[in-house]
């Protein structure tokens, strides 16, 4: 028996890069994103769309972790939720609730070079209008999630202007 002549971590790299499909995130600007847990990506969502309002001058209130809103305008509680892009090309929104309140659910995409949103009034998601609503989970019928295609999404430019329209109530 002689020694391999071969680093068995080196070559254990190479076999898993053979196999493993090129990431859409590698390189990316906002590859840092995919790296975070679950609840860390929707409290950056979160503080992300609490600081870019503020930045565009719309006074936002802030929610927590531990009151059931997670932000206010103009005294509007919206939920937000926040999905990275998956190599299909769709987002995965989940643990939507209706049986929270709420007003509006925003939902915040990540994308490797861009961040995009959509969002609704509460009503509009209970009457389907935001699309087929799955069940997190069988036989439970509590949290569920919704899936967009990128198309769906807005550029995260646009969302002053929406805040300012459907929320606040400016013309």
């Amino acid at each position: 028996m002689g020694t391999a002549a071969v680093n068995p971590i080196d070559l254990m790299v190479q076999v898993i890069n053979e196999h493993s499909p090129r990431s859409i995130w590698t390189g990316s600007p906002l590859e840092g994103y995919r790296r975070l847990g679950n609840t860390n990506r929707g409290q950056i969502g979160e503080e992300f769309i609490r600081k870019y309002l503020a930045g565009a001058g719309i006074l936002v209130g802030n929610g927590s972790r531990v009151t059931p809103t997670d932000m206010l305008v103009a005294g509007k509680q919206l939920e937000i939720k926040t999905a990275s892009l998956g190599t299909n090309g769709t987002f995965q929104f989940n643990h939507i609730r209706l049986d929270r309140t709420y007003d509006y659910l925003l939902c915040l995409g990540i994308c490797p070079d861009r961040i995009t949103f959509v969002a609704w009034r509460k009503g509009v998601i209970a009457e389907g209008g935001a699309g087929s609503l799955v069940r997190m989970a069988e036989g439970q019928s509590t949290t569920h999630k919704i899936t967009k295609k990128l198309t769906d999404m807005e550029p995260i430019e646009e969302l002053p202007s929406w805040v300012r329209k459907q929320v606040i109530g400016e013309q």
